[in-house]
């Protein structure tokens, strides 16, 4: 390796390491609002608010909590309990209880509006 290959690698770790903060704000790292979609309706949360929230689904309940910040699938009346072992909804990482038709996502915000980049049923 020479001299200028090593200079360039340099400069190019540097710029990525410059530019990582910038993507990071530019595209919104967090979110205050979730969505609970099921069969029977779209319902809104806030993520400030430790609350409960049961949702109707195709083959019954589906239980939601909000809790320090996080929205979990806790409880679902499907065989599988796939959802309820999802963990945590978060930016990129939907909850899907796919017997009962019941999706929970959170949608990056920025500058105080949500940007969906798309949404698909």
């Amino acid at each position: 390796m020479t001299r200028g290959d090593r200079t360039i690698v340099v400069a190019i770790l540097v710029a990525v390491l410059v530019s990582i903060p910038v993507a990071i704000a530019w595209a919104g790292t967090g979110s205050s609002v979730a969505t609970i979609v099921g069969p029977s309706g779209e319902t809104r949360v806030d993520l400030a608010d430790n609350a409960c929230y049961e949702v109707e689904g195709r083959e019954g309940i589906v239980m939601f909590e909000v809790r320090d910040g996080c929205l979990l699938c806790v409880s679902s009346t499907c065989d599988d309990q796939v959802c309820v072992n999802q963990g945590r909804v978060s930016i990129g990482r939907p909850v899907v209880c796919a017997p009962n038709g019941v999706v929970a996502f959170a949608a990056p915000t920025r500058r105080g509006q949500e940007a969906l980049d798309a949404v698909s049923r």
